[in-house]
């Protein structure tokens, strides 16, 4: 027995038409599902524009016959033409009532399922993706695009080797995966599934496919419903960057190992030439006699310590690429730490002609840090705001305390300044700024690069702002949760 919704759907489904005994249209009323197939029926025509001759006439003779007692109803089956020439099929239930014929229309239900099927069969069937029904046991529709993903030309083909040979289609290693989903969908826990899976094709290549698949009713029984996409071209990609990214990271890390591990190696020969040639410069175990040798100790020495200097940097660089820098962090008295930066800069700021300057705020706070970084940090941003600052320039190292938002170092320079493209190059592993002055001063362009990851290894952050001609402006940001407060 029909429910009230039931009934109330089948009722938007229906028009109701009155009509003379002509067949006239004298009024039409459709439900609020119908309006679209109302259209085609206008009061004040002939209903005979729209049905097939002969369905006109079996409705005429319908209608004298119900005519004739007001007591009957007759159901029949009735083809409309629509103004785009397609039927349309309806079911009409036809009385007589108060002079005129009243024709309850509905659609024709099986009609319209076996047109939705035809449609979707359509789809399916011409679809360029495999679509298979199945359950574990048996399958029970294929499509021409699966056969095609397997190596044949249709699905007629692929059916005549047996639901056994279908099976075998399946990577082995993933046959348990794809039996298990099945199970799944098919006992209600995974209704709807997306997995990627390996197919064996008809000449042994194997091919990877994108699943999507739904727990559907067939004839009404449960079974799964796949749709799968051949993503073979993808996965090769992904193999291939994977590939490409290991390789990368291999070579990276061997160098990075490589220079880490020659530190010994490099050092040791360094220390003797700067030991022997000091020793020979301070006349240590008596004079020399000839004072050109004196001034060759003393380019040895030079030229031994500017070595040692970029040996370090290199494998600073190498340590912090390879993880293998640690922190060992203690509270650390800034203005202490900045005096003594300062102090090491101020003899080769003075020779250079740079005035130098700082400003602390009234109690600066304490930085848990590592005191060794802190301090490379400071002195490699002072030795490139000094390097790059002509005679009369001022450096200005400043503070500035944020709170619980942490704080800022900045150090503010009036010297030759970097476009945006130079800062980028400045930030890069031995990155050099092509200028007239940056060309005056060697170095490995490393000093940036080994600043800006010790400050990403405390939490931090730097920020650049330059001009060519003006200056530059580098900030370094630490986050609150490194600022120790001093005791009130």
């Amino acid at each position: 027995m029909a429910t009230e919704r039931e009934r109330e759907a089948e009722a938007a489904r229906e028009i109701d038409v009155v009509l003379d005994e002509n067949g006239i249209i004298l009024d039409v009323r459709p439900g609020a599902d119908s309006l679209r197939t109302a259209r085609n029926l206008v009061t004040g025509g002939s209903i005979a524009g729209r049905l097939l001759p002969s369905d006109f006439d079996f409705l005429m003779a319908t209608a004298r016959w119900v005519r004739e007692d007001e007591r009957r109803e007759a159901t029949i089956a009735l083809r409309f033409r629509r103004d785009n020439g397609k039927i349309f099929h309806a079911y009409g239930r036809c009385r007589y009532a108060g002079g005129t014929i009243r024709l309850v229309l509905s659609p024709d239900e099986t009609e319209i399922a076996r047109r939705a099927e035809r449609q979707m069969r359509r789809v399916v069937e011409g679809s360029h993706q495999g679509v298979i029904v199945r359950t574990n046991n048996e399958v029970l529709f294929v499509n021409d695009g699966f056969a095609k993903l397997v190596g044949y030309a249709t699905a007629r083909d692929l059916m005549e080797l047996g639901e056994k040979a279908l099976n075998d289609f399946i990577h082995p290693d993933d046959q348990r995966m794809v039996v298990e989903r099945i199970e799944a969908r098919m006992a209600g826990r995974e209704p709807i599934s997306h997995y990627e899976l390996r197919l064996l094709r008809r000449d042994g290549t194997t091919i990877w496919v994108d699943t999507q698949a739904a727990l559907v009713y067939w004839d009404g029984k449960p079974a799964s419903l796949s749709w799968l996409s051949d993503i073979t071209a993808r996965k090769r990609a992904e193999e291939e960057l994977l590939r490409s990214k290991e390789a990368a990271e291999l070579a990276n890390r061997s160098k990075t190992e490589f220079l880490a591990n020659m530190s010994h190696e490099l050092r040791t020969p360094l220390n003797a030439i700067l030991g022997f040639s000091e020793v020979i410069e301070t006349e240590m175990f008596g004079p020399v006699g000839t004072p050109r040798y004196l001034e060759y100790a003393r380019d040895i020495h030079a030229s031994g310590e500017h070595l040692l200097d970029l040996i370090n940097d290199v494998l600073d660089l190498a340590k912090l690429e390879a993880g293998k820098l640690d922190l060992h962090e203690t509270t650390v008295s800034l203005p202490d730490a900045i005096e003594r930066c300062m102090a090491l800069v101020r003899g080769r700021a003075g020779k250079a002609g740079v005035a130098l300057a700082v400003e602390l705020p009234p109690t600066p706070p304490g930085l848990r840090a590592d005191a060794r970084a802190l301090k490379q940090i400071l002195l490699n941003l002072l030795t490139n705001a000094v390097k790059f600052t002509p005679a009369g320039g001022k450096v200005t190292l400043s503070v500035s305390d944020a709170g619980r938002k942490g704080f800022t170092i900045a150090i503010a320079d009036t010297g030759i300044g970097m476009s945006a493209a130079d800062i980028q190059v400045a930030l890069s592993p031995f990155g050099q700024v092509d200028s007239e002055l940056a060309r005056k001063h060697e170095g490995t362009g490393l000093g940036l690069p080994i600043t800006h990851a010790l400050v990403r290894l405390h939490g931090g952050d730097i920020a650049i702002a330059s001009t060519p001609g003006q200056g530059t402006t580098i900030t370094v940001s630490f986050p609150g949760d490194r600022v120790v407060k001093a005791a009130a």
